[in-house]
């Protein structure tokens, strides 16, 4: 596990303590759901550009727009 999910995986946890120290708890199927969506692979859907003259997305563009779009989460 990389140290940017396991910093993410603590934050939902202070918030999820947070919580109770405000008596306000989730349930427990609530906070499994939670926990499976944040390990879910986030897809990005890359638009083809004004440029791109149809015969495909040039692969180099694409690298560069998922590199700022993952930058951007």
């Amino acid at each position: 596990m990389s140290f940017k999910s396991k910093l993410r995986v603590l934050t939902v946890c202070l918030i999820l303590q947070a919580g109770v120290f405000m008596h306000c708890p989730m349930r427990l199927e609530q906070i499994e759901e939670m926990m499976q969506q944040m390990n879910q692979p986030k897809l990005a859907r890359v638009l083809p550009s004004d440029e791109d003259d149809g015969d495909g997305p040039d692969p180099s563009k694409v690298f560069e727009r998922m590199r700022r779009h993952l930058l951007h989460l």
